[in-house]
């Protein structure tokens, strides 16, 4: 984790991120019971823990981050809950200028969505969707979504309290978050390659080679020994290997088990889809939050409106029943 979320020496601010479980967190919920224990009990009792100011740190669950007012039942949060602690430190002898918003980026009066940080001296960005915040609290925030394997920034601020809360969810557009959180050569450079690797790892089923780096997709879905074009080439030898585990093809008898003894055998994707959480759909309960394309096996994850699903492929589906919309409309019927 420390390594994806490593930031050059010249950043002004630099945030430690610490996974943690800690007893005391237990304890709190505990004592308070989860329904009456807001986010700034958790700072406070941060801040008793490791000394440092609650102001000067921010907490996150999952990507949505801790609003002070807000209970943390309304975020599921319970006893063994991990939270991401992000503190802000100065950033050394070599600081770089604070980030600046142009002069023709729309400013907002509203407290930062993240921190909640009224202070006219700090420049806050109304973006797309109408929410403030400032650069570094975008930045931040967005980064947290790259480290958690996202590639697709979308608002979290809370437009409601209700059981389950329901946060904005618009989408912003990478070319606006470069804009408005003023965003260094290093950073671009850092957004860039992961919002492109999240989505090709994840979501198209690309693999990088161990041994050279190098992007690699396979000729069909069903291929499992593959042999890396590069490697070969180096190595004057072709150069299989298992496109499950990335090791070294070994198993010379066979071309579907590698002969790895700790190769899972599946195509990690699989994972993804057994493991994802699962929500109330069009009135169909217990439906998984992410489903892979019918065509080209993209994965894609429900966020909120109705069950029909249009994949970049072109392919549109339902997201309940996978059945694809043929020529004469939905075989599952209308919107929901």
């Amino acid at each position: 984790m420390l390594d994806d979320c490593a930031l050059t020496d010249n950043e002004i601010a630099e945030f430690i991120c610490i996974c943690f479980c800690l007893e005391a967190f237990g304890r709190l919920l505990r004592e308070k019971r989860s329904a009456r224990c807001y986010g700034q009990g958790i700072m406070e009792k941060m801040s008793e823990i490791n000394g440092i100011p609650a102001e000067k740190q921010w907490a996150f669950f999952g990507v949505k981050p801790l609003r002070i007012d807000l209970r943390l039942s309304e975020y599921d949060i319970r006893h063994e809950s991990t939270i991401l602690l992000a503190i802000r430190t100065p950033g050394g002898s070599e600081q770089t200028p604070a980030k600046v918003l142009d002069d023709t980026v729309e400013l907002s009066d509203a407290p930062d969505m993240i921190t909640w940080n009224d202070d006219p001296e700090n420049k806050r960005a109304k973006m797309p969707c109408g929410h403030a915040i400032t650069p570094e609290s975008l930045t931040m925030y967005c980064r947290s979504i790259l480290n958690a394997g996202r590639s697709r920034f979308v608002c979290p601020y809370p437009i409601s309290q209700d059981e389950p809360p329901v946060f904005c969810g618009q989408e912003w557009e990478y070319i606006d978050v470069r804009r408005l959180a003023v965003l260094t050569g290093d950073e671009k450079k850092y957004f860039e390659e992961k919002i492109a690797k999240n989505y090709l790892f994840k979501s198209m089923g690309l693999q990088e080679c161990p041994e050279c780096k190098s992007l690699m997709v396979r000729p069909n879905k069903t291929t499992v020994q593959v042999v890396c074009l590069l490697c070969s080439k180096n190595k004057n030898t072709t150069y299989h290997l298992c496109w499950h585990c990335l090791h070294k093809w070994v198993n010379s008898g066979s071309r579907t088990q590698c002969g790895n003894v700790d190769c899972s055998g599946e195509d990690r994707r699989l994972k993804v889809l057994r493991s994802c959480d699962k929500k109330t759909i069009g009135g169909v309960v217990e439906c998984p939050t992410i489903r892979a394309c019918v065509s080209c096996g993209l994965l894609i994850e429900h966020e909120k409106a109705c069950k029909h699903m249009h994949c970049r492929c072109g392919k549109d589906f339902c997201f309940i029943c996978l059945k694809p919309k043929e020529g004469n409309g939905w075989q599952c019927g209308g919107l929901q």
